[in-house]
């Protein structure tokens, strides 16, 4: 098949797919925003610019969580839609605003609290351990530097010191929160009577004339989906691993790649004293030094002298030692340290002058070439199939162009054509488990102009492209093939409303008699709102009824599905309200009007900002 392939080839090109992954922010929703401005910024917030990448960034992470979300149906109009647009600019708007607070607040962040941050993102992490290529690649892909990212990570921090300060600052009055406890430890009796639609089947009679009424005002209900069935290609990267050659030279190639990454696996922990006061920071270092010199501890001279209040009171223990999360001198430095205990020369950073204590050195096991030959020639395989596979989509591409039935396509590429079931959007199964196929199935190409559709990569890998087999398109199902299901549902309807209309007629009797004598009636209970022997939403219910007046009770209809109750409230005791509910009920009732504040204090900063955005934006 490899021979077939290369006959194929005829140039190269690459897509490159981007895969966006950003540290959530929620953000409050406001008005839209107003105010046009021609400048190299889309956005001004207060003179402060947002760039097109901000932009642009945030707009694919929104598809991307669309895509999640809706799966086939989040369709090309709506992630271009100019909803998500304006959603996007909304959010940047006022996530820049909230930041602009925060400074003002003069809020702060220590670079060892975004170290830590970092270190936890799940993101960045193998095995439950940072990862330094993973987090490498994720600032790549997602237009970062090391530095740029530091700076967005620690801006976030900032936001959720202000908002967590607003709202655990709000408070109760103490007989708001009596109140409330009260309530919420209240005790009710009742009693309920039950009234089932199946019951009341045998007055039901379904005419003819139900079921046409039924029909016609609910066809949405009887909907064929639309439908097609597609002939396709598939090439699977497997196919070329047998093929692929391996030299010796490949082995030792990827051999030293091995070495390379066990050595990067390191683990390094360190701790640091910081001098970044005073007026000469190097010669405070020195001194600290000369003290380490004569046996004291490096962590009670990192309590008592290091600037940095992140690490100190952790006798300066910084974690785990990574490239991206320290300037490159502190890391140079620390990569020197070679022995548990070793101490570094004082190193000058922009931060100021640390000295820097290795406390742990774990290094991978490096094995010998021959214990692993099998595996490196395997891995050797797949990148050479990889890297041959990734022409192939271009080469099918324009194979599949130029051709005009999909038997040639599978002619050129020494394969065979399948045929596909029927296939629906909704669909998941065998080859539609793909989403991209279901969609590419689904194109106008393929559907309206019966063309070879454009190359669709596959969940597992491969490659594919199609061709119309057959179409239907979505159509209201013939009443016959829909009418047992129709009279199964009417009659259903109708019971319900029978046993409404039963219950309605026995509410009436209780009330005018004031009492419940029925022994159809369940016994009193006495219930609190946390009662699992009742069904949840009839407890529920029983609470939002009146409280009954003296000698007497309240009682009212409730259907729940094709079940229908009536429930009485015979009387209402005052629960004893415990510590315990008395702190939860506080803290729901501080964190409801810490919420509240909060949405005030940005409605507050929204409405005086100075908002300008360019023409193509305020679209």
């Amino acid at each position: 098949m490899l021979q077939f392939f290369r006959n194929a080839a005829k140039g190269v090109t690459g897509k490159v797919i981007v895969a966006v992954i950003v540290v959530a922010f929620a953000f409050f929703g406001a008005e839209s925003i107003v105010g046009i401005v021609n400048s190299s910024d889309p956005i001004e917030v207060n003179g402060e610019g947002i760039s097109d990448v901000q932009v642009q960034r945030l707009v694919q992470e929104r598809q991307q969580q669309l895509i999640q979300q809706l799966g086939e149906n989040a369709t090309p109009e709506l992630l271009n839609s100019s909803f998500i647009r304006q959603s996007v600019v909304n959010a940047l708007v006022n996530e820049e605003i909230q930041r602009q607070a925060s400074v003002d607040l003069d809020l702060a962040v220590s670079e060892e609290e975004v170290n830590q941050n970092i270190l936890t993102i799940g993101a960045f992490q193998s095995n439950g351990r940072f990862d330094e290529e993973a987090f490498r690649r994720y600032i790549a892909i997602n237009g970062f530097t090391p530095t740029t990212f530091r700076s967005q990570l620690s801006s976030q921090i900032r936001l959720e010191q202000m908002q967590a300060g607003l709202v655990r600052s709000a408070f109760e009055l103490e007989r708001d929160v009596e109140r409330s406890a009260a309530l919420e430890s209240q005790r009710r009796e009742v009693t309920y009577r039950r009234y089932n639609a199946e019951d009341f089947l045998d007055q039901v009679d379904v005419t003819e004339q139900d079921i046409q009424a039924y029909y016609e005002a609910n066809s949405d209900q009887f909907l064929n989906p639309e439908q097609v069935q597609v002939r396709y290609v598939v090439l699977n990267q497997s196919d070329l691993i047998p093929d692929m050659v391996v030299t010796e030279s490949d082995i030792e190639s990827q051999y030293n790649r091995y070495v390379a990454e066990a050595e990067s696996d390191t683990l390094r922990e360190v701790s640091h004293i910081l001098f970044a006061e005073g007026d000469d920071p190097m010669a405070a270092a020195e001194a600290a030094q000369a003290r380490l010199d004569a046996g004291e501890s490096f962590a009670d001279l990192a309590e008592e002298l290091s600037d940095d209040p992140g690490s100190s009171l952790d006798g300066g223990f910084l974690g785990e030692l990574s490239e991206g999360l320290y300037v490159d001198e502190f890391y140079e430095a620390g990569q020197q340290l070679q022995t548990v205990g070793d101490v570094s020369d004082p190193v000058q950073t922009e931060f100021g002058v640390h000295l820097i204590r290795l406390e742990t050195l774990e290094q991978a096991d490096v094995e010998p070439l021959e214990s692993v030959r099998d595996d490196l020639e395997q891995a050797v395989r797949e990148r050479k199939a990889r890297e041959e596979f990734g022409l192939l989509e271009t080469e099918m591409a324009d194979i599949a162009f130029q051709s005009d039935r999909i038997e040639e396509v599978a002619e050129t590429f020494n394969t065979a054509v399948q045929t596909s079931d029927w296939i629906n959007r909704n669909s998941t199964s065998g080859i539609a488990a793909s989403a991209s196929f279901v969609t590419a199935a689904f194109s106008e190409s393929v559907v309206d102009k019966n063309l070879i559709s454009d190359v669709v990569r596959l969940e597992n890998g491969g490659l594919a492209v199609m061709q119309l087999e057959a179409y239907e398109p979505e159509q209201v199902q013939p009443l016959d093939a829909v009418r047992a299901r129709i009279v199964d549902i009417v009659t259903n309807e109708q019971a319900t409303e029978l046993a409404e209309q039963a219950a309605t007629d026995d509410l009436e009797q209780v009330r005018s008699a004031g009492v419940v004598t029925d022994e159809r009636w369940a016994s009193p209970t006495v219930i609190d709102r946390d009662n699992s022997d009742l069904p949840s939403s009839l407890v529920q219910f029983s609470f939002e009824l009146p409280r009954p007046a003296a000698d007497g009770l309240t009682v009212e209809r409730y259907t729940a599905g094709e079940t229908v109750y009536l429930v009485a409230v015979l009387s209402v005791t005052e629960g004893e309200v415990s510590d315990d509910v008395r702190q939860s009920v506080g803290n729901y009732l501080a964190q409801r009007t810490g919420q509240a504040d909060y949405q005030s204090f940005f409605n507050a900063l929204r409405t005086s900002a100075d908002v300008r955005i360019s023409g193509a934006l305020s679209q």
